[in-house]
C-alpha cells in the first residue's frame, strides 16, 4: 500500500482520533514511524471498539494529545510555534512583581504587622506599607489596627475563587 506511506511521508506528524484495531489511520499511523515521524493520538472510550486502536498505538511510542497546541508543540521547530500553555489571566496576575510579593507575604488567616510583612516580602517597611495601601484600594487586604489582613475576596482568589477585581 503505497498511499499510506505517501501521506505520512508528507507530514512531520500523524494525529490518529479514535480508530479500530483494523484502521487505516493506523496503518497510516505505523508507516510514520517507521519513516520517523511524529505520531500522536486522541483516544475515545477505553470500552469503545473504535478506540481499541488508537489505545493500543499509545501504548507504544505515540504521544496522547488534547488539543491543536500540543500537536504544534511536537511538530513545531522546537516547539517555538506553540503558545505558552497558561490558566486565565487573574487580576493579581496584573499587579507588578513587588505588589504581588507583598501580597503572598501576607499570612492566610491573621493580621499582620508592616514589618512581619516586609520581612516575608524581602522589601523594606516603607515600601511594604505603600503596597499595602495600593492593595488596599485595590480590595485584596484591609487594615486592622496596626496590622493588615488579606480580605475575604483575595483568600478566596488565592484559593482559585472569584477575587477583587
Amino acid at each position: 500500500m503505497a498511499v499510506p506511506r505517501k501521506n505520512a511521508a508528507l507530514t512531520r506528524g500523524t494525529v490518529v482520533v479514535e480508530a479500530a484495531h483494523r484502521s487505516g489511520s493506523l496503518v497510516t499511523a505505523r508507516a510514520a514511524q517507521r519513516l520517523g515521524r511524529h505520531t500522536m493520538g486522541v483516544p475515545g472510550p477505553a470500552t469503545s471498539g473504535l478506540s481499541a486502536g488508537v489505545h493500543e498505538l499509545l501504548r507504544g511510542e505515540a504521544a496522547l494529545v488534547t488539543d491543536a497546541a500540543d500537536v504544534v508543540e511536537l511538530v513545531g521547530d522546537i516547539g517555538q510555534l506553540a503558545p505558552d500553555r497558561r490558566g486565565p489571566v487573574l487580576p493579581r496576575d496584573l499587579l507588578e512583581p513587588a505588589s504581588r510579593q507583598v501580597l503572598a507575604a501576607l499570612p492566610g488567616g491573621r493580621v499582620a504587622r508592616p514589618d512581619e510583612i516586609a520581612r516575608r516580602a524581602q522589601t523594606t517597611q516603607d515600601d511594604a506599607i505603600a503596597r499595602l495601601y495600593e492593595l488596599r484600594a485595590l480590595g485584596y487586604v484591609e487594615r486592622h489596627g496596626d496590622g493588615w489582613k488579606l480580605t475575604r475576596q483575595a483568600v478566596m482568589s488565592v484559593r482559585g475563587g472569584p477575587g477583587p477585581c
